[in-house]
C-alpha cells in the first residue's frame, strides 16, 4: 500500500472520529470557554483556542481574542500542522519560522508571531484538534506553561467522551421511550382484535377451558378465541393466552372458529 494512500485512510479514521463527537458547528455553548480562559491565564496570551480540526477547515469550539472568528483554512504551520504532532508544538517568531511565515493570520491579521498549542488526543489515539495560545509578539514559553496546555488539551479530550457518552444514554432512553410507546400500541391492537374476534366466537362450539395453559398446566379461564398457525395447529384459548402466543410466535395468527387446519384434513374419510 502506498504511503499516500495509507495516509488518506488513517485521515479518513481521524475524521470518523471526530464525527462521533457531533461538536463540529454545534452552538457554542460556553462550555469551552474555561479551557480558552486557562491557557491564556498561564500563558499571558490575549488570544486562546480549542480547536478542532476538520477535512478542510479548523473550526474554533471556543475562542478568546479572536472576535468574530469561528473558523479559519487549513493551511499548514499552526493548528493544521501541531494537531498531528505528538506532543506540544511551539512557534516563538512565525513571521520568521518558515513553517508559518507565509499563513494567512501570520502574513495577515490578526498578524501572529507566538503560537503554542498541544494536541486533542482521543483515548483511541485520533487527533481532533489543539487547545493554543497566541500571541501577536514573539516569545518563549516555559516548561510549565506547555505542560499545563497538554494537561488542558487531555481534560478536552475527557470532556468530549464525557458529552459522547451522554448523548448516547440520552438518544438510548429515548428510543427505549419509543419503543415502549410502540409495544404498547401493538399490544392495544393486537387485544382489541382478541375482543373483536372473540366476540366472533361466542357462538362458535367450542372446549370448556383453554387449551393454552402449556404442559401439565390446565389453564381455569374459558375458551373464548382460536388461533392457528401456518402448519394447520389449531387451539382454542383464553383472551390473555392467546395475546400472548401472538406476541411470542410470530407465525400465530388469529382464526375463524370453522378453521381446523391440516389436522382434520388428514383425518378426512
Amino acid at each position: 500500500m502506498s504511503a499516500t494512500l495509507t495516509a488518506a485512510l488513517l485521515d479518513d479514521v481521524r475524521l470518523a472520529a471526530v464525527r462521533r463527537y457531533e461538536i463540529l458547528d454545534a452552538p457554542v455553548a460556553g462550555e469551552f470557554d474555561a479551557f480558552t480562559r486557562a491557557a491564556a491565564t498561564v500563558c499571558g496570551t490575549p488570544i486562546a483556542t480549542v480547536s478542532i480540526v476538520d477535512a478542510d477547515r479548523v473550526w474554533f469550539a471556543a475562542s478568546r481574542g479572536l472576535r468574530g472568528v469561528t473558523q479559519v483554512g487549513v493551511e499548514p504551520g499552526l493548528c493544521a500542522s501541531a494537531f498531528r504532532a505528538g506532543g506540544p508544538y511551539v512557534v516563538n517568531d512565525a513571521a520568521a519560522d518558515p513553517r508559518t511565515r507565509d499563513h494567512p493570520l501570520v502574513r495577515g491579521g490578526p498578524r501572529l508571531r507566538f503560537y503554542a498549542a498541544a494536541p486533542i488526543v482521543t483515548a483511541d489515539g485520533q487527533h481532533l484538534g489543539t487547545v493554543t495560545a497566541m500571541d501577536t509578539a514573539p516569545r518563549q514559553p516555559t516548561e510549565l506553561q506547555m505542560t499545563v496546555l497538554g494537561h488542558l488539551a487531555g481534560i478536552v479530550a475527557q470532556h468530549l467522551d464525557l458529552r459522547l457518552a451522554m448523548l448516547t444514554a440520552v438518544r438510548a432512553e429515548r428510543r427505549m421511550r419509543e419503543q415502549a410507546v410502540r409495544r404498547a400500541a401493538s399490544a392495544a391492537a393486537i387485544a382489541g382484535r382478541v375482543r373483536d374476534t372473540a366476540e366472533a366466537h361466542r357462538a362458535a362450539a367450542r372446549p370448556a377451558w383453554c387449551q393454552l395453559g402449556g404442559a401439565g398446566r390446565q389453564c381455569p379461564e374459558p375458551a373464548e378465541v382460536k388461533i392457528a398457525d401456518p402448519w394447520g395447529d389449531s387451539a382454542w384459548g383464553c383472551a390473555a393466552h392467546v395475546e400472548e402466543a401472538i406476541v411470542t410466535v410470530r407465525t400465530v395468527f388469529l382464526a375463524s372458529a370453522e378453521l381446523g387446519g391440516l389436522a382434520a384434513y388428514a383425518d378426512r374419510p
